[in-house]
């Protein structure tokens, strides 16, 4: 599966870095009243409430420059803390999983690599958005930023700014400017249109990747707007395609299918 090792390979060394303290310092969470209340208007849109889990599975185009290779995903959620992303090819399948601030991924040899505390903050899938946005809102850690309205794609948009300040843990504090999130809501339907963050594993000069997720094609699902149609690409260039098929809601998804270990 070369273009999916060629990302990989590049989430991997971020992960292996050793983990440094962030010189940023950490305030006191503040939030915007505008941010907040654009943010609670998304969160009932989408739904009101997160389901207590969700499988999606579809179809997705991976394309790293010349190469491209067409297979299956599968996105599974549980709660709003817990995440997990597989793509699967004929050369193999690669796997990302998020549970309460901890992750890691496996490549198609079942191989895993821990991620840093660093790498972790950022980890959080947000194909299906709603678990991330709900997290967000719900968390009395997270700041919320109102950076104003913006044009995406011709629609208006909010343009909201959030990371978390862990002031309820201070000793994860030097994680704050690792989880900076940038967020871009459709001012008419109330629907997350793009969201981007950017995936370190330690401060300093160790690299990023640029992370953008866009979403379109909503439809109802179970009383859940679904964003059936999401790209994402990395550093500005555009990486997968992802056509969602059947979602399904409740199933009875358990604490171990989100095994970091």
């Amino acid at each position: 599966m070369r273009v999916a090792r060629l990302v990989l390979s590049s989430v991997l060394i971020l992960a292996s870095s050793s983990r440094l303290i962030s010189q940023q310092s950490t305030a006191t969470p503040q939030r915007d009243p505008q941010a907040l209340a654009v943010l609670k208007q998304t969160v009932t849109a989408m739904g009101s409430s997160v389901p207590g889990d969700s499988t999606a599975t579809g179809t997705v185009t991976i394309t790293a420059g010349s190469d491209t290779e067409v297979g299956t995903i599968k996105i599974l959620t549980r709660g709003s803390r817990q995440t997990l992303e597989q793509i699967a090819t004929a050369s193999g399948t690669t796997q990302a999983v998020y549970s309460n601030g901890v992750a890691n991924d496996s490549n198609h040899t079942a191989t895993k690599t821990n991620y840093s505390l660093e790498l972790a903050a950022s980890s959080q899938g947000a194909l299906f958005p709603l678990p991330l946005l709900s997290a967000i809102l719900s968390s009395a850690d997270s700041a919320l930023q109102y950076i104003g309205q913006e044009n995406i794609d011709g629609a208006g948009c909010h343009h909201l700014r959030t990371w978390n300040t862990y002031s309820s843990q201070p000793d994860l504090q030097y994680l704050s400017s690792f989880s900076y999130r940038e967020i871009w809501i459709n001012a008419s339907t109330g629907l997350p249109v793009k969201i981007a963050y950017s995936m370190r594993a330690a401060s300093g000069a160790e690299p990023s990747i640029a992370v953008e997720i866009s979403y379109s094609k909503y439809q109802p699902t179970g009383g859940v707007q679904v964003p059936f149609q999401v790209s994402k690409s990395l550093n500005g260039t555009p990486w997968m395609t992802i056509t969602i098929s059947s979602v399904s809601f409740n199933t009875g998804l358990t604490d171990s299918t989100f095994s970091t270990q």
